[in-house]
């Protein structure tokens, strides 16, 4: 049997403000013990600073525009996200989320696990 509750929801202009990575704007819709989903948005040709995101994994969509995240040593690896495309950010990498495209972007985005949503960092290893 299922617990009792309801189902929530949140209109997309209730958002809250979330943990910021330059040239990223991430709002929250919701945050439990176990996950956040939220929004990121970014300008045309934004990439936001080297960071990421503790012990949680991140699952993404692509609703609006394309995105590239650089990784590995010296950030020289990258994946290519197009509009209507899936993704996952492992755990603990260290990369950088950039909108190659010359209009906006929006990504709707799942962090799952525990700890800090966003570690700012100055860089890769290996630059």
């Amino acid at each position: 049997m299922a617990a009792a509750g309801r189902v929530s929801a949140v209109a997309p202009n209730a958002l809250s403000a979330a943990a910021p990575t330059p040239g990223v704007l991430r709002e929250i819709a919701f945050d439990t013990a176990r996950a956040t989903q939220m929004r990121a948005r970014a300008e045309a040709g934004a990439s936001s600073g080297w960071h990421h995101h503790g012990d949680r994994d991140v699952l993404g969509y692509v609703v609006r525009g394309g995105a590239r995240f650089e990784f590995g040593p010296g950030g020289r690896e990258s994946t290519e996200v197009g509009e209507g495309g899936f993704f996952h950010v492992p755990a603990g990498l260290i990369h950088r989320d950039v909108n190659p495209l010359d209009e906006p972007q929006e990504i709707i985005l799942a962090v799952v696990g525990e700890g800090p949503l966003v570690v700012n960092l100055d860089g890769p290893s290996g630059v």
